[in-house]
């Protein structure tokens, strides 16, 4: 039919969709291009009255819609394949989400990457995506975020979506049809969008056509999209170190962290874990999970620091989970290596998920790691410099409510053991610059402090001061004692002559810890410090009962054994 509603006739009897995968592409004013019932592609020549079929779908049932310029072809899950001379599709990896399309060029596909959003596009060529409109965008009217149904105009100047408040159902729920200014090389949204509807029912799949020359497909490889565009965004989450206020905004709470088993703080008020962890206060977990959620981005920083690098060092770092076989994402240590699950709405038969292998540790750091996730793609990033780029479909429309732990995961029996600090969530991506300046200044709270000189010896342990009771230091739940051993050999620096007093920790978390039960005699290798370049340790029970000895100076066990 024309504009003004008249004309209606029949073009393609056998036209049909598959679910909600459109059903035609204009390449031109005379050619049309639809999917047919019977699994095939056909391009009709609406002037000279020709038909063929130029494609046969991807498996029965299905059709693949082509672009404009006929290099290009998408099922009803986002592929943008490739389709060679010959007319075959040669499939690439599924992006995840639906309602994939093509811009009239035949340059970019866009889709709708999540639940709810993110509406994402991709350069063709380069495969390069990046988000128009993310979930919830904060440029878009209150109680309208969540996006679907997205189609850009001919002339590349409109976007036309339908948007519902936070209701799902493709068929049922109250969607209504918006339409938002956009830059056309870019596609940025350069204005607020105007609402066009106001039908208290599905409103699907809107076409915004405006009077404007139609823009010629491209042949040639177009230029290509960047990653994803820095902005500024508080945290969701933000712990940097136990001496800083730890607030995600000024007006922001202070985070807290409860200690479990063997941990402490270390003196630059980094979380040493040695068998033990942290977690986030009651119910932070909750409310992360749903900001995530609410934009189906994530974006995760953090100094990490391993005991050991080598095997069988493994250990969750940082995990957001429900349980150890129902993860929303979690960054754990095996050996080298650093590996990220990640729980997405394509994988709910896989909760507990192999994941990737994000990167690997050259030594034992400190290293800036930094993830950053949006439904199609996810990328890593070690110091600074990107070292981990792959395809990942879908979101996080079947995650649960979760606890946030640093060394531990819900239900897990594995710990990491090293020391974490500078820990922040994003439910927003990231750039390439910002995740380069925020390893620089997290990198630099550890490089610009003076380190105290260590000593490693292997020692015999001689004598021990009376380990206290919980009683006799409440209401405080962690004590040191004191200890005095005999070197038996140096493994790095230089011990002093004589003896050696040391102070470990004996009660951690109200509990006593196997070490301050060792026998006399007991020989053991320990990672030492100056006590007195240990200011964290001024306001725990030090309990030294051992006679007098002036002249050995005191040193902290700061090793991560078993506590």
């Amino acid at each position: 039919m024309r504009t003004d509603g008249r004309g209606d006739r029949v073009l393609a009897r056998p036209a049909r969709n598959y679910g909600e995968h459109r059903a035609a592409v204009w390449w031109s004013e005379n050619e049309l291009v639809y999917l047919a019932g019977d699994g095939t592609t056909r391009e009709l020549d609406l002037a000279g009255g020709r038909e063929e079929t130029i494609a046969r779908g991807p498996r029965e049932g299905q059709s693949w819609l082509v672009d404009p310029t006929g290099r290009w072809a998408t099922g009803g899950t986002p592929t943008f394949s490739e389709r060679t001379e010959s007319g075959d599709v040669r499939l690439a990896t599924p992006l995840g989400g639906c309602q994939p399309y093509f811009t009239a060029e035949g340059d970019l596909g866009y889709w709708a990457a999540g639940a709810g959003g993110p509406i994402d596009v991709i350069d063709l060529e380069s495969r390069a995506t990046r988000s128009i409109l993310r979930k919830n965008d904060p440029r878009l009217p209150e109680g309208w975020r969540y996006l679907y149904f997205p189609m850009i105009s001919r002339d590349r100047t409109l976007l036309a979506y339908a948007a519902s408040n936070g209701e799902h159902h493709h068929f049922e729920a109250d969607y209504e049809v918006f339409v938002i200014e956009i830059d056309p090389e870019s596609l940025e949204p350069v204005a607020r969008p105007e609402r066009i509807t106001r039908h208290p029912g599905v409103d699907r799949f809107p076409d915004v056509w405006r009077l404007a020359a139609a823009r010629a497909p491209r042949r040639a490889p177009p230029a290509s999209v960047a990653g994803p565009a820095a902005e500024a965004g508080p945290p969701v989450f933000l712990w940097r170190d136990a001496g800083d206020p730890n607030r995600r905004t000024a007006s922001a709470a202070s985070e807290v962290l409860d200690a479990h088993g063997a941990v402490w703080t270390d003196r630059l008020g980094r979380l040493a874990l040695a068998g033990g962890w942290f977690s986030a206060a009651e119910g932070r977990g909750r409310e992360i999970d749903a900001e995530l959620r609410a934009t189906n981005v994530l974006s995760l920083a953090l100094l990490v620091e391993p005991r050991s690098v080598a095997r069988p060092a493994t250990g969750p770092i940082v995990a957001l989970s429900y349980s150890d076989k129902d993860r929303g994402f979690l960054l754990r240590q095996n050996g080298r290596r650093l590996e990220l699950v990640l729980r997405r709405s394509n994988e709910q038969g896989k909760l507990g998920g192999p994941g990737w292998t994000i990167a690997e540790l050259p030594d034992g750091g400190p290293h800036h790691v930094a993830i950053r996730f949006s439904p199609g793609r996810i990328a890593a990033f070690l110091d600074g410099r990107p070292v981990f780029r792959e395809v990942a479909p879908d979101g996080f429309f079947h995650w649960r409510n979760r606890a946030l732990d640093f060394g531990s995961e819900v239900g897990g029996r594995e710990r990491f053991r090293g020391l974490l600090s500078q820990i922040a969530i994003w439910n927003r991506e990231l750039g390439d610059a910002e995740i380069a300046r925020e390893a620089e200044r997290a990198l630099a709270t550890v490089r610009g402090s003076a380190a105290p000189s260590r000593l490693e010896v292997e020692a015999r342990l001689l004598a021990r001061s009376a380990v206290p009771t919980l009683e006799q230091i409440s209401p405080y739940r962690r004590a040191l004692v004191v200890e005095e051993y005999e070197t038996v050999r140096a493994l790095a620096g230089e011990p002093p002559a004589g003896r050696l007093r040391v102070a470990r920790w004996a009660i951690l978390d109200g509990e006593r810890l196997p070490g301050a039960a060792a026998p006399l005699g007991t020989a053991t290798r320990l990672l030492l410090e100056p006590f007195d370049a240990q200011p964290q340790l001024e306001s725990v029970v030090l309990s030294d009962t051992l006679p007098a000895a002036p002249r050995a100076p005191l040193h902290f066990e700061v090793g991560l054994g078993d506590g």
